[in-house]
């Protein structure tokens, strides 16, 4: 592909931090987000943790926003609108001297409508106020972020359950590579760990039970692993086409240079076993690209702490690299800040864009037990030095068999 696509602004918050350094900061660390829950009643629930936001981002938010758009937004919305203003400010874009037509708003939230913390909609339902249209539309953070910021582009929700972020990016770069626009302002965010979602995952046996350790529950690639553990989050990015943010001295952290989204067909909660259709989202996405197999030298992985995504995951990246894969790196994120479902594939392609900045690794932690089903180089429990990192790509495979991959490579 001809033209690329500049990572000119990041935001980012979820439970290790609540701007883009403090979370890159706590990842490379290798930190540990995911607590016992604090902020409603789990006394009922089989698992009693998750990746709860910092005080300080409850903190911002009374100093952000007006009583009136408290009772118009839910927290979603909210905490969508702290990581695109950082976003904003990071990459210096702004529709003045722009053509406002050009520039879109594409978020991705895998949750459609009404959910307090203590997961009780019941008074809500029966008792609507006067903003509660607004407030359960999915489409309402794309609404206000384009209000905000003047943007008069597409504008728009995904909702690919755990692949939301990272559909989101990828609309945003093919309405710019298509030469439909300018500019776009990618979200990718939820806020769904609540009394209900825990009882409601916990029904699938999808989630950890490890109520005793809960900073080592999240355990991508792990023997022991039993499950993923809910967390709130999400991540913005700034997206541009190369020549215009060069031509305005704007900082790159990255390009997105290639993006696949496929359906598996399969089945409605679990990936195709074999890992088939995950590696064609990956071969897809570097054809795409125009990148061979053996320039990819990083993948952030879907990784989600599950018994069955995670050896799938790693069967599709050897069906994808060959034997290029036993050179690979590969690590997961949510080992660390949980799964944010549809901030995941935003926060997840963010990292990886500071990765190829910085030139580090973060790690997979709580990485203990070997797994024979998963046996490649997951960066265990340690960042590692990556100077020479040129490729890279993210993985995010949602419920509903939505697969999605994006390519970045390392500016210059």
């Amino acid at each position: 592909m001809d033209e690329r696509v500049a990572v000119t602004g990041i935001g980012m918050i979820h439970c290790l931090g609540t701007n883009a350094a403090q979370c890159w900061e706590s990842m490379v660390a290798g930190r540990s987000g995911p607590g016992r829950v604090r902020r409603f009643d789990v006394s009922d629930c089989a698992t009693q943790f998750g990746g709860e936001l910092p005080d300080a981002f409850y903190e911002m938010e009374q100093a952000e926003f007006s009583k009136r758009m408290f009772k118009q937004t839910q927290i979603t919305v909210r905490l969508g609108m702290l990581c695109a203003k950082e976003a904003m400010s990071d990459s210096g874009f702004t529709a003045d001297g722009q053509d406002p037509r050009r520039a879109a708003v594409i978020t991705g939230s895998g949750q459609v409508g009404f959910q307090d913390e203590d997961g009780d909609a019941v008074d809500f339902y029966r008792n609507p106020s006067k903003f509660a249209v607004i407030q359960e539309m999915a489409n309402a953070l794309s609404g206000w972020l384009s209000i905000q910021y003047g943007f008069k582009g597409r504008s728009y929700n995904v909702a690919t359950a755990c692949a939301s972020g990272a559909y989101a990016i990828a609309n945003a770069f093919e309405y710019i590579v298509s030469g439909r626009g300018d500019a776009a302002l990618a979200v990718g965010v939820d806020a769904m760990l609540s009394a209900y979602s825990l009882k409601a995952f916990g029904q699938l046996a999808a989630i950890s039970v490890r109520n005793d350790v809960p900073q080592k529950a999240s355990r991508p690639f792990d023997l022991n692993r039993d499950g993923f553990v809910i967390a709130n989050g999400g991540a913005a990015l700034m997206l541009e086409k190369e020549p215009a943010a060069r031509k305005r001295g704007a900082r790159i952290y990255a390009l997105l240079s290639g993006t696949a989204l496929c359906s598996e067909c399969y089945n409605i909660v679990a990936p195709k076993p074999s890992g088939e259709e995950m590696s064609r989202s990956m071969t897809s996405a570097l054809r795409d690209a125009g990148i061979a197999p053996e320039q990819v030298g990083y993948v952030s992985a879907h990784g989600t702490s599950t018994l069955q995504n995670d050896a799938d995951e790693t069967a599709a990246i050897k069906m994808t690299f060959g034997k290029h894969a036993r050179k690979l790196a590969v690590s997961s994120q949510k080992s660390m800040t949980g799964h944010t479902v549809g901030g995941a594939g935003a926060i997840e392609c963010a990292t990886t864009a500071l990765i190829l900045h910085h030139g580090v690794l973060t790690p997979t932690i709580n990485y203990e037990t070997p797994d024979p089903a998963c046996d490649l180089d997951y960066v265990p429990n340690e960042a590692r030095d990556a100077k020479g990192l040129r490729v890279a790509i993210s993985n995010s495979f949602g419920f509903g068999g939505h697969n999605a991959t994006l390519v970045l490579e390392r500016m210059g």
